[in-house]
């Protein structure tokens, strides 16, 4: 199989590594595959043309790895690709962010080592991805304090780890304390409801329940939209919310507003509100207008008998 292989030398598990270091073992697993291709790793301007280069190639299946951007950016790609009446190629995730949501969900080993070859051995999937103004996203879309969390992050990214993981917890009870209130109307089916919240969330998706499912997903093609909002008053709901996160019991939360839809637009006040597209921040006019793209991204995956059900 002929692939291209592009990798943020810039991404957060590869920090302190020499392109070499990071090129060199992928390029074996490569090989011992038969795969023809090559690793490239590059940041900036310069992965952005890597990514060109890739897909302007005869490649069989593009593999990206990198955070959250690094992955929009190729599944962006492959969806004008697609528009534009060519081949449905395969992405490949090789995980390299922080918290892999989306290759967790999808049952691909969390070491680089590890996963390149249960993907080049794997078999694909067609996924959903959600749009909101015409912005994707694989995982979730967070108005509210979450792009003030994605710029806290951004500014401690060199930070060493424990101390960077405190200093982001006091921003986000900062954020849930002094933050600016979303006063918002929501409009799914036809059926408004009215919300004052400090976060809101819409996922691809809805999340699933239980114990240590935060952020996970029980199903990723099944066509609808997952939205949650927290209506938290007093800093003791905060804390009730968060113990009942970790149980996996929050969406009965009675703080927690969910519903789920095909689409769903966010009316504010506001002529313009800051959204976290998978750790993305982006600026965006309202009304939010969300809605998802049905089996629209096709990925590789390991095959049934070695990963969890997606």
């Amino acid at each position: 199989m002929r692939v291209a292989l592009v990798l943020n030398g810039a991404a957060g598990a590869l920090l302190g590594r020499t392109p070499e270091a990071i090129a060199a073992p992928l390029d074996r697993i490569l090989a011992e595959a038969g795969a023809e291709g090559r690793a490239t790793v590059a940041e900036g301007d310069a992965l952005s043309r890597a990514l060109d280069a890739a897909f302007a190639s005869d490649a069989e299946a593009i593999l990206v790895g990198g955070g959250d951007g690094t992955i929009i950016a190729a599944a962006e790609r492959l969806l004008a690709e697609g528009r534009a009446g060519g081949a449905c190629r395969p992405l490949g995730i090789v995980p390299l962010g922080t918290a892999n949501l989306l290759a967790r969900d999808l049952g691909i080993p969390l070491s680089p080592e590890a996963a390149l070859p249960a993907l080049l051995a794997g078999t694909t999937k067609r996924i959903d991805v959600g749009l909101v103004n015409g912005r994707i996203f694989l995982n979730s879309s967070l108005p509210g304090i979450a792009p003030r969390m994605v710029q806290q992050r951004e500014r401690m990214r060199h930070t060493p780890g424990p101390l960077k993981w405190l200093r982001l917890v006091r921003a986000f009870f900062r954020g849930f304390d002094r933050g600016p209130r979303l006063h918002v109307v929501l409009q799914a089916d036809d059926r408004p409801v009215r919300l004052v919240t400090r976060t809101l969330a819409v996922s691809n998706n809805p999340l699933a329940e239980g114990f240590g499912a935060i952020h996970s997903r029980a199903a990723l093609d099944g066509g609808v939209l997952g939205v949650y909002a927290a209506r938290i008053g007093r800093r003791l709901d905060l804390w009730r919310l968060l113990a009942r996160l970790v149980a996996g019991t929050w969406q009965h939360d009675p703080a927690t507003a969910a519903l789920a839809s095909r689409r769903i637009n966010v009316i504010s006040r506001r002529t313009r509100l800051w959204v976290a597209n998978d750790g993305e921040n982006h600026l965006l006019a309202t009304p939010l207008r969300y809605r998802i793209l049905p089996r629209a991204l096709t990925v590789l995956v390991p095959r049934a008998d070695t990963d969890k059900p997606v």
